[in-house]
């Protein structure tokens, strides 16, 4: 067409028209390539290439059906909030229904950046509303699949299922699998977390041993001083007399008849234990030391004397 013959109004109105219809054209090239199926780039820029504008443009492609990927940013579509996860197949059928950094997650399998730090001591290993919190027995067992990291609350202290954000003791089969089980003797769980309830504390060494056959406040201590005079620490070292919770030396007949007495003449008592003439342990030229009730110490004569 010859413009030279039109008046500047006629020749901007037809360039108008002609820049439209390209417009349109670019437009419907988009809508029908595969790209706009596929990955959400529908709409048409200036320039002619296809871009994903609007939430609109993302929302019937293949990756945001499949993968989540349903938010426009910056020209494509990508995972932006949990919600483009949920309605993915990835959801359904992988679990992966937590948006982050871009991607779909499953929120009870994966340990955030932020919250690596308190996941190995505290379970606490996913992002969510800004603080961190534990959401299965992956993250209570310190992000281990199969067996629980030493350090994790599920090895320590029994607490192995995620309850409210946290690790808590569900079962007493975890409990007796449990680090405090072992040591403490609590293997009974009671309101979240692993006591030690009197038959736990019955059937322990700590009966035999310290006379703390009774439990208290969740833990063994020595109640009854029959369980005292039972035990391998009166024989050994006096403490035959229940006293604030604790197998004590508590007059010189506990003292007597302890191998302390007739080895180190160790056969007074003073602050809970047996000491010798000069008010210490090892009195009377013995060669062991004093200290505080139920101690760990040695439970054997070669152990106390060597």
């Amino acid at each position: 067409m010859n413009f030279r013959h039109l008046s500047a109004r006629a020749a901007a109105a037809l360039l108008l028209g002609a820049l439209a219809s390209a417009a349109c054209d670019d437009a419907e090239r988009c809508k029908s390539a595969p790209e706009c199926a596929n990955d959400g780039k529908c709409a048409a820029t200036e320039q002619g290439s296809c871009t994903a504008k609007t939430d609109s443009d993302c929302a019937d492609s293949k990756a945001c059906r499949a993968h989540g990927k349903c938010s426009a940013q910056e020209g494509a579509c990508v995972v932006g909030k949990n919600e483009d996860c949920r309605r993915s197949e990835a959801c359904k059928n992988l679990k992966l229904c937590a948006a982050y950094q871009g991607e779909c997650v499953d929120p009870g399998r994966s340990i955030a950046v932020e919250c690596s730090a308190t996941c190995a001591t505290e379970g606490l290993c996913a992002a969510e509303d800004g603080k961190c919190v534990a959401l299965s027995r992956f993250h209570c067992a310190g992000g281990s699949g199969d067996k629980p990291e030493p350090t994790s609350p599920c090895a320590r202290l029994g607490r192995c299922e995620a309850q409210g954000g946290k690790c808590a003791a569900a079962s007493n089969d975890d409990c007796k699998g449990s680090a405090a089980c072992k040591s403490a003797f609590c293997c009974t769980a009671k309101d979240g977390a692993c006591v030690a309830t009197e038959a736990d504390c019955k059937g322990s060494s700590a009966c035999s041993t310290d006379g703390r056959c009774g439990a208290t406040n969740g833990e063994c201590a020595a109640l009854v001083t029959a369980d005292c005079r039972a035990s391998a620490r009166c024989k050994l070292e006096g403490n035959c007399t229940a006293k604030d919770g604790k197998c004590q030396a508590v007059s010189s007949a506990d003292c007597a008849g302890s191998s302390v007495c007739t080895h180190s003449k160790r056969c007074m008592a003073k602050g809970g234990a047996c000491v010798g003439p000069d008010g210490k342990g090892g009195g009377g030229g013995g060669t062991t030391t004093g200290g505080a009730p139920d101690k760990p110490r040695p439970t054997t004569i070669q152990g106390i004397f060597q």
